[in-house]
């Protein structure tokens, strides 16, 4: 008689319990947008060079003969007109530019232009070149 008392009780227990696994069964899906995965690795490199404008013109020039894109050498060399330094010698110029993932040519990434009279950066900020700094160089008093 125990026996089948304790049969009851744990059939009990059981029917219960399967309740929320049938419901579970019947459960509805959704479609979802799914990203089919990462987007591809580009490779990122970026070159440095060292020009030399002794007049203080043609830098649009020496850009596109370095294989800059030409909206990029033209909106450096628009950007740069008057610090250039045409009256007091000329400027050097250090360019950073990178390769351009479909490799048709190079990336206009800063220039800086350093004249007797002070320095200037050119930079990409937001897609778009800008000045982002200038400074008139100074001769600091020695100290003894």
């Amino acid at each position: 008689m125990a026996q089948m008392i304790l049969k009851a009780a744990a059939l009990a227990l059981v029917v219960p319990l399967a309740q929320p696994v049938l419901a579970a069964e019947t459960a509805q899906f959704l479609n979802a947008p799914v990203r089919a995965g990462a987007p591809p690795a580009r490779l990122a490199v970026q070159y440095e060079m060292k020009l030399r404008l002794p007049e203080g013109r043609g830098l649009a020039r020496l850009l596109l003969d370095a294989g800059v894109e030409q909206n990029d050498a033209a909106a450096a060399a628009r950007i740069a007109a008057g610090h250039l330094g045409e009256d007091l010698g000329g400027c050097q110029a250090k360019v950073s530019v990178s390769r351009s993932s479909d490799g048709n040519g190079y990336r206009l990434e800063r220039v800086t232009l350093f004249t007797q009279a002070g320095q200037t950066v050119i930079e990409r900020r937001r897609g778009e070149l800008a000045i982002a700094s200038t400074a008139a160089n100074r001769k600091y008093p020695r100290l003894v």
